[in-house]
Parts: structure tokens; C-alpha cells; sequence
């Protein structure tokens, strides 16, 4: 429930707490976040106080406000009044109050007067984030002596951020055209490949019919062999790479120790009937 602002008894009631302990300008009373009427209270707390020795006592003081209550709002930040008090035991002229907010400067009272046990109001408009705000109130910050305090203030809604917006989508590569087949090259009669190849047709004919039935353990790979040399030696060329299988598997059976002696088996001697 929204609230008027603390009254003077009040005021001079923690006017006189911050007197006791020290003669120069002390924050006193509740930081408040006010309509722009500067009477109405939105909301108010009074602030956690840090002594000269930099301790404190006590939980940190929280508020909480709607981003509706601000009097401007973009991009995740919300501008309020907001008012709190100072007093000193003693004559203060020029001084400075600074105000941050997670660590970062949202606003400075410069030029400040103040009379003898009179407490001033000082209004101000920072901007808070939507969240969590920690603020550090700093009066007389130039002075060797400041005085700090701190409130929490939450702040609901967006503040104005924009909702965030999916990225969009990585675009598709095109895929790559298939490299164009490397050219077909071949072995045809007249070349020296083709002449091997010729040689090796002969001999395996004659290897077919001169081992058919005598037990060779490879006959049917060689009657295999045969028939594909036969088809390229009919066909009047072969594709070179078909060459090169061809005439390896054709090597390797003559390499062959079985074939060998089977070979020498039938083939016949000089000289000998």
C-alpha cells in the first residue's frame, strides 16, 4: 500500500540518532521512491547504515516497486523520484552525495548547503533496472568522513527490455556438384599393353586345354581369367583400368608355384617323345 511521506517528528527523531554519533552530514530517516507529486510514497525503507569503521548491523532493508510506477522506461531501465534525507551537527557547504546501484554511479546531488541540525530532503531521478537494484547511498562522498547506507530495491516487470528474438537460422551451404568423372582412358591394338594383353590371351588358351582334368587345384580361376581376357581381346579394346586387374590376377597365376608345375607337367621337353 502506497504511504505518505514520514512526518517532521519523525525526521528530527532520526535527525538526533545521526547527531550523537558524528557532527557532519549523515544520511537520516527512509529512502523513498515518491510519485511525481513528491508526496505520494510508493515505497519506503530506512537505509542500512555503514559505520566509520565500515561494519554494519542488521539484514539489508528491501522494497519493491512495479516498472508502472516509473515516470520513463526503455530498454530495461526505469527512472523514479526518489528522495532521502541528510543532516548535520554542523554547517556543510558544496558538499556531494553519490548514489550507485550494483556498483554503477546512477546519480549525484552536487552543491549541497546545509544548516545546523535542519534536515533537507534531496530529490533525485535514477534510473534502476528491472530486478534487483543494490543501492549505495553516499552523502558528503568527498568528504574524509562520508556516510553510506544501502537498500535493496526490486523493480517487477521488463523495464522496457525488448523480448529477445531468436537468432535466424544459419543459411544452407549449396551443396558442391559431384567432380566430373576422370576420362576413361584404353588399351587398344597397336600398343604395347595391348600386346601383353594378346600374349597372356594365347597362353591361358592353351593352359585352359592342356589342364582341363588334370586335377589343377586353380583350373576354375584360370578358366575365369581366360573367359575376361577373351571378351577384351573380342571387344578390340579394354579400359585401362580394367588393363592393370586384368593382367595383375593373370601375373600373379603364373607366380603361382602349382601352375608352374602343372605346366611343366604338360608342356613338352626338346628332344623328348
Amino acid at each position: 500500500m502506497k504511504s505518505r511521506l514520514v512526518t517532521a517528528t519523525a525526521l528530527a527523531l532520526w535527525s538526533q540518532i545521526a547527531l550523537a554519533a558524528t557532527p557532519t552530514a549523515q544520511l537520516t530517516g527512509q529512502v523513498r521512491l515518491v510519485k511525481s507529486d513528491g508526496k505520494t510514497v510508493l515505497a519506503q525503507a530506512a537505509p542500512l547504515l555503514v559505520s566509520p569503521a565500515g561494519t554494519a548491523t542488521g539484514k539489508l532493508p528491501e522494497i519493491t516497486v512495479s516498472d508502472k510506477d516509473a515516470f520513463l522506461t526503455a530498454l530495461g531501465r526505469c527512472a523514479f523520484n526518489l528522495q532521502y534525507d541528510e543532516v548535520s551537527a554542523t554547517p556543510v557547504a558544496g558538499s556531494t552525495n553519490r548514489l550507485y546501484s550494483n556498483d554503477a554511479l546512477i546519480a549525484q546531488n552536487t552543491q549541497i548547503t546545509l544548516e545546523p541540525k535542519a534536515v533537507k530532503t534531496i530529490w533525485t531521478q535514477p534510473y534502476l533496472v528491472a530486478g534487483a537494484n543494490n543501492v549505495r547511498l553516499v552523502i558528503n562522498a568527498d568528504s574524509g568522513a562520508p556516510s553510506t547506507g544501502w537498500v535493496r530495491i526490486h523493480v517487477t516487470g521488463t523495464c522496457g527490455k525488448p523480448a529477445a528474438t531468436a537468432p535466424a537460422p544459419a543459411p544452407v551451404a549449396e551443396p558442391k556438384p559431384a567432380p566430373a568423372p576422370a576420362p576413361v582412358t584404353w588399351v587398344q591394338p597397336g600398343s604395347g599393353d595391348w600386346n601383353r594383353l594378346n600374349n597372356a590371351w594365347g597362353y591361358s588358351n592353351y593352359a585352359v586345354t592342356q589342364l582341363q582334368g588334370r586335377g589343377f587345384a586353380k583350373y576354375d580361376a584360370l578358366v575365369r581369367l581366360n573367359a575376361a581376357i577373351s571378351a577384351a581381346i573380342k571387344a578390340k579394346k579394354i579400359a585401362s583400368a580394367d588393363y592393370t586387374s586384368l593382367m595383375a590376377a593373370w601375373n600373379a597365376l603364373l607366380a603361382d608355384p602349382g601352375f608352374k608345375a602343372a605346366m611343366a607337367a604338360v608342356v613338352p621337353k626338346p628332344g623328348v617323345k
